[in-house]
């Protein structure tokens, strides 16, 4: 059965990494449903969150492939009951002045920010889970959305282990 796999993978922090990891997914037929990348505590090494539908025996058929790119350190499947799991949003509304104050009750109702207000406009910033993400962009349309930027998932597992308890040398 298909359903949302998170891969998270330790990755050499040099040029060209992202570009061989996704053309490896996409050669194989896999579209990637989001990808988040950034500089770890220890700056030799970036960490990657992949998301993709598919069901868990291509994923793991997928993780063997990845980890075999010497680019890739470790790479370990999340479940998504052991993620902790957030996305970043950043929505642009038509905000005319009579609308505003509205538009700061449902933000903070939300617990989103307000990060900009222009003549026409106001621009919200909200943090959560992916399906939150989706409630508030569903609310939101009932006003404008001039444009909205959505990261993918940013993800660790639960509990205490770490992604370098999986190998020996960091």
């Amino acid at each position: 059965m298909e359903k949302r796999q998170i891969l998270s993978a330790l990755v050499y922090n040099r040029a060209g990494v992202l570009v061989r990891i996704a053309g490896l997914i996409s050669r194989r037929g896999y579209n990637i449903d989001s990808v988040t990348v950034s500089a770890t505590e220890n700056p030799k090494f970036s960490r990657m969150t992949i998301v993709v539908t598919c069901d868990e025996d291509l994923t793991e058929q997928l993780r063997r492939q990845l980890a075999k790119l010497e680019d890739v350190k470790v790479i370990t499947h999340i479940e998504e009951e052991n993620a902790t799991n957030r996305e970043l949003l950043v929505i642009k509304l038509k905000a005319l002045p009579a609308e505003r104050a509205s538009l700061y009750k449902v933000a903070e109702s939300y617990g989103a920010k307000v990060v900009d207000v222009g003549e026409a406009t106001m621009t919200l910033e909200i943090t959560g889970q992916g399906e939150e993400m989706d409630g508030f962009i569903e609310h939101m349309r009932r006003y404008e959305i001039m444009e909205m930027a959505r990261t993918g998932m940013t993800v660790l597992e639960k509990g205490d282990r770490i992604i370098t308890d999986y190998f020996e040398e960091y």
